[in-house]
């Protein structure tokens, strides 16, 4: 099954995220599953070769023509087995594996940091968009960015 979702009417970057975090949080449970239907067949993400690598279609052009109109942001969201074909995630694939990797271990409070950030007005306005993994440590959390771990 492929889901395609649309986010419409959603201009604050606080609601943008925490709706596009419970999308990624389908693909965690898409990656815990897979994990457990194929014990020993998916190497950890840090041993798979997978590289982080920013979606080639949500980037704008650098110096766009004059009346050119960006189209939505389009942000994809897969499973791990995706990332093994391929080779490469941003880091919402990336992190959605290794929240999935670590809850299948054990660690119950893994989870996603979807952050949203934007300046300027529309049309012109420009957002960028970055998600981390939290472990729970006792009085805080530990931050990891598979996406810096994994870079070229």
């Amino acid at each position: 099954m492929k889901a395609i979702v649309d986010v419409i009417g959603v201009d604050d970057d606080g609601a943008l995220a925490a709706i596009a975090e419970c999308l990624l949080e389908a693909v965690v449970s898409n990656n815990r599953y897979l994990l457990r239907a194929h014990p020993g067949k998916l190497p950890p993400l840090r041993e798979s070769g997978v590289r982080f690598r920013a979606e080639p279609w949500a980037s704008m052009p650098a110096a766009p023509a004059p009346g050119y109109r960006p189209l939505p942001p389009i942000e994809q969201f897969t499973p791990y087995v995706t990332l093994l074909r391929r080779g490469w995630g941003d880091c919402a694939q990336l992190c959605a594996a290794r929240v999935a990797e670590l809850r299948e271990q054990g660690e119950s409070d893994a989870a996603l940091r979807f952050y949203c950030r934007s300046s300027g007005t529309p049309p012109n306005r420009r957002r960028w968009y970055h998600v981390e993994v939290r472990r729970g440590k006792a009085g805080g959390y530990e931050i990891e960015d598979p996406s810096r771990e994994l870079d070229f």
